[in-house]
């Protein structure tokens, strides 16, 4: 391509990871015309449950020609904008839903897709949970040309990230978000002018994730781990957060894990065992080593901290928490 055409782009996208990459396209317009951005539709948000657009939408509105919001990918007179719209590119990033083959087919040069992490390893929906659940201490971002199977199509090019050992779910999703716009323009020239090839993945190492649910945060005292627990509370905030049943004047309920840290000495207690640290925050016994807990939100409650919750609770100390696997919840 010579360097006078503008590269014709169709952009699908919907959650925050989306949006460097979109703003990295739309800064560069002499070298990329953003024709039709494909988000999610509004959604019920808050306790008003008031429709809310993409964070997506927010920003192609009003710099992009078109924002579409389609129920279904299916339909056909969305099918016929597209085609319309002779895009060079597709670049799929985050957007929610699996592309029809025959989308992919509208673009002139090739769909492209930027997955959170380093294909591959962690396909599908939930990736970035999935390396802070794992422990993961580098992952990344990968930019890949799409096929008719899920994140399995050829390599154009990855960078690395690292993990912190604090990064929760947002704070590496924002690493990861600005890594992939620039692993997006950095790497759309050489590909565009035929200087990159992409290799195709070797799939006997892929490893796979899923769509989150929400029983995926109900913790376990005798089956996990304090450092298991602890990586999960990072991972899962905000969705699907992870919480414990406890018995609150002997009804069943639950507690949300907000902020929690592996305790630096282990009880030895028997799993789901409370204790209460000189700092007066809760300490529970796990299948190896304690977890305290900085800050909970139990059931209809605002969130606190674990102190405030123990001063709430003086009963808690020296009981045991109910474990799902003995008591689960309906």
């Amino acid at each position: 391509m010579n360097g006078r055409r503008r590269t014709g782009i169709v952009y699908f996208g919907t959650s925050d990871f989306a949006v460097p990459p979109l703003e990295a396209l739309l800064a560069d317009p002499d070298l990329y015309e953003v024709r039709i951005v494909v988000t999610q539709p509004d959604r019920p948000a808050g306790r008003r449950q008031e429709l809310k657009e993409s964070p997506v939408a927010a920003v192609a509105r009003g710099r992009v020609p078109q924002v579409l919001k389609p129920d279904s990918l299916t339909d056909p007179a969305f099918l016929e904008t597209l085609q319309a719209s002779e895009p060079d590119l597709l670049v799929v990033a985050a957007y929610g839903r699996i592309i029809p083959e025959t989308l992919l087919r509208t673009a002139r040069v090739a769909p492209l897709n930027l997955h959170a992490s380093l294909l591959p390893a962690y396909r599908g929906a939930s990736p970035i949970q999935a390396a802070l659940v794992r422990g993961e201490k580098r992952t990344g971002v990968t930019l890949m040309v799409m096929d008719e199977k899920m994140d399995h199509g050829p390599v154009v090019a990855q960078a690395g990230v690292a993990v912190g050992p604090q990064d929760t779910f947002k704070s590496l999703e924002a690493r990861l978000s600005q890594a992939a716009a620039e692993l997006l323009v950095g790497s759309l020239p050489d590909f565009l002018a035929g200087r990159t090839e992409a290799v195709p993945q070797d799939h006997a190492q892929a490893t796979y994730t899923r769509l989150l649910r929400r029983q995926d945060g109900l913790i376990s005292w005798s089956r996990e781990s304090a450092a298991q627990i602890e990586r999960k509370v990072r991972a899962y905030d905000p969705w699907p957060g992870v919480h414990a049943p406890w018995s609150k004047d002997g009804r069943p309920s639950r507690l949300k894990l907000l902020e929690a840290a592996v305790a630096e000495t282990a009880s030895g207690d028997p799993p789901g065992t409370v204790k209460k640290t000189a700092e007066g925050l809760p300490s529970v016994a796990t299948s190896e080593g304690d977890l305290l807990l900085r800050q909970v939100q139990p059931e209809g409650r605002a969130p606190m901290s674990g102190a405030d919750f123990l001063r709430g609770h003086q009963e808690l100390p020296g009981s045991r928490l109910p474990d799902p696997a003995d008591n689960p919840l309906p």
